[in-house]
């Protein structure tokens, strides 16, 4: 004979027990297997309750009856051991607490906001439990017409099952006047209006009756920047201020001002809205707080809509479609008040109406002048978190192969006497490149080459190969151009404000593959290392980090590279904050990563390669002048080539510097050593 009813899997960790139990018991019932003719000594139900858990419920189940074997509990001492375990304890204040701390939730109908009522009484021992679960009902309803018009009733006539009614009657007869309305969902109404214009304005006049590219004032200069392309209405260094001089009804009645900045970003506040966590923009050109159809079915989908009131138009006239409007609670601040939402068929992002404004008593104060705030860094870094992260970044586009000559043979050279002042900090800096994964410890290699450590200015030690000994002469050297300073200096051409990021452990960014980290093995006071990524040193890394990082930024105006300095400019801080974002969000896109304690941002004047950058062209740099001045007389020729070369670097400044230098050129002609220290001595007298 076929069972009847389901008998489903118990897990104790996704079902409750005295629910289950129930079932089992009427499971029985209906097979007739709970009586003492068909199962006098419960055997038949023990094992159809044991069957019917999973796994993990049957150990659990075992372990309680331990020591006896599972087989031999009876069957209602199986029950009591799930009753005592699974029931929790209820303590009745705290149930009473949970009771009176219940609100309907946002989509919940009545009946089944008093249903859960009614199941969180359980514990409660209230002496009368049909007045209380009553009470609860209504003052726990979500705001709107339902509740304000029970509010209103006769307490001594209201039941819990009259509130429930009226209440579904209520929104019933609200759903179905507004799917009986017109098309539109408006009748004769009164005007208000919205900033958000549907037409789209031109950037150079700011009207919307013709494209930008055709503006007939394309060629005028703006009165407040001096730039030419845009009027200054249309200017970012200037804001629009226009009070709402007319007012609708259902509007607060004060005098607003718009407070969007042309071009500029809106303002973007959270809040809570009928449970849900929103960002509105703050629009006081809007006597509303409107949202979206599409934010509607995404939130309040449940939520009744009733006829809007309003007929809503933007400025220039045209008509908005609101599909209707719903009372929902706003939290702010710490304050809830509720708020009457419209919703707009094809709206764009919610916004933050004057009635908003108004009920939580914010205000909005005017200025005459307005000085615009640099960009946020904060924001840049939380847009580009892995370009800002201070970790050694991986160039993800491919992996540097280092290439020998023909006929190479392995170099190797023991390792070079340290100082001990120095092994210290050698040893830290060798730990540190190690845990980077920079180097790797090796136990032989057929190429070696020695270190240089070079103090640097904060005290800390820059561990550097002597690969000039060694592979420089046996490398393949990329033959691709280093950009001279014209060509750098020339893509600056009109910038204003300039940016200059600078790579972290530049060069150790790119990652070398198997066969080049073999040969540019270091050996050191503490064996044998080899580089896993490329290393400053190597002859031919220049030219593979510049092609590499010229490809990253290729096509970006405005933007100069010469290894791993990157510098970025534009006309306005718009178009300087687009190209920066653009190199941002390519450098995140190979995987590099910047030295953000180096870098400045928007800068009126920057240093860079040597000169000082502004918006009136490149001027000399204090630092370098002081250091021609105060170089010392060189006293053989390799010190006058290292003078000649340092002052060369300015020679632009100077007029007729061929001349001036044309003596001491002759002396490098002549190859002069010791014997010309009185020449040159005479010659820098004069």
């Amino acid at each position: 004979m076929a069972n009847l009813g389901v008998l489903t899997i118990f897990d104790h960790n996704l079902q409750q027990s005295d629910t289950y139990i129930g079932r089992i018991k009427q499971f029985f019932i209906a097979n007739g297997v709970d009586d003492a003719v068909t199962d006098s000594e419960g055997t038949r139900r023990r094992a159809i309750l044991l069957s019917a858990l999973c796994d993990s419920t049957y150990k659990l189940v075992q372990d309680l009856a331990l020591p006896k074997k599972l087989e031999n509990v009876p069957y209602e001492d199986i029950l009591s051991l799930l009753d005592a375990h699974f029931t929790p304890k209820h303590i009745g204040f705290a149930e009473r607490h949970n009771f009176y701390a219940a609100t309907q939730q946002l989509g919940e109908s009545y009946a089944q906001w008093a249903a859960r009522l009614r199941g969180l009484t359980a514990h409660c021992k209230f002496t009368n439990i049909e007045e209380t679960l009553r009470d609860r009902f209504i003052m726990g309803m979500l705001p709107g017409q339902e509740k304000e018009k029970l509010y209103g009733q006769n307490l001594e006539e209201m039941t819990l099952a009259k509130a429930v009614e009226w209440a579904e009657n209520l929104r019933c007869a609200k759903v179905s006047a507004t799917a009986s309305g017109s098309g539109d969902g408006v009748g004769h109404t009164t005007p208000l209006f919205k900033l958000q214009s549907a037409k789209k304005k031109c950037a150079v006049c700011g009207y919307t009756n013709h494209a930008t590219d055709k503006c007939r004032f394309a060629k005028y200069s703006c009165k407040k920047c001096g730039v030419k392309g845009h009027l200054r209405r249309m200017c970012v260094n200037y804001v629009k201020t226009a009070s709402n001089e007319g007012e609708s009804e259902g509007d607060d009645g004060k005098l607003l001002f718009n407070i969007r900045s042309v071009g500029g970003e809106p303002l973007v506040e959270t809040v809570v809205i009928g449970g849900v966590s929103l960002k509105f923009e703050i629009d006081s050109g809007s006597a509303v707080t409107v949202i979206s159809e599409k934010v509607y079915n995404s939130h309040f989908k449940n939520v009744p809509l009733s006829p809007a009131m309003k007929r809503l138009i933007t400025y220039t006239g045209d008509n908005i479609e609101c599909i209707g409007m719903t009372p929902l609670p706003v939290t702010y601040a710490g304050l809830t008040h509720t708020l009457s939402v419209y919703v707009i068929r094809n709206g764009g992002p919610p916004l933050l109406g004057r009635d908003f404004i108004s009920l939580f008593k914010l205000e909005l104060l005017t200025s005459n002048h307005c000085i615009q705030e640099g960009i946020s860094l904060g924001k840049l870094q939380a847009r580009y978190p892995d370009v800002f992260s201070n970790k050694l970044g991986v160039f993800n586009k491919y992996q540097v192969k280092l290439e020998l000559k023909e006929n190479s043979k392995p170099v190797f050279f023991k390792a070079r006497p340290i100082a001990f002042a120095l092994r210290d900090k050698v040893d830290k800096e060798i730990d540190k490149l190690v845990d980077l994964g920079v180097l790797k410890p090796v136990d032989h290699s057929e190429y070696a080459s020695p270190i240089v450590p070079i103090l640097k200015h904060n005290g800390n030690v820059r561990l550097c190969a002597d690969y000039s000994v060694s592979i420089n002469k046996q490398l393949v050297v990329d033959q691709y151009p280093l950009p001279t300073i014209k060509e750098l200096f020339a893509r600056l051409h009109g910038g204003v404000k300039f940016t200059k990021l600078d790579l972290s452990m530049a060069y150790n960014q790119f990652v070398l593959d198997e066969a080049s980290q073999n040969i540019t093995c270091i050996n050191t006071h503490r064996g044998l290392y080899k580089y896993t990524r490329l290393v400053f040193g190597l002859s031919s890394a220049p030219a593979i980090f510049q092609k590499a990082m010229e490809n990253i930024l290729s096509g970006l105006d405005g933007v100069l590279c010469l290894l791993d300095d990157v510098c970025i400019t534009g006309c306005n801080e718009i178009q300087h904050l687009e190209r920066l974002e653009a190199v941002l969000q390519r450098l995140q896109a190979a995987g590099l990563t910047l030295q953000k304690d180096k870098c400045d941002f928007f800068k009126d004047e920057i240093s860079y390669l040597g000169y000082i950058i502004n918006k009136q062209g490149l001027k000399k740099n204090p630092n370098k002048v002081k250091a021609i001045v105060e170089a010392p007389t060189p006293t053989n020729v390799n010190q006058l080539q290292s003078f000649l070369g340092l002052v060369n670097y300015y020679r632009n400044f100077v007029p007729n510097a061929s001349s001036i230098l044309c003596p001491l050129y002759d002396l490098l002609k002549k190859k002069l050593n010791g014997i010309g220290h009185q020449s040159i001595t005479i010659l820098f007298k004069l």
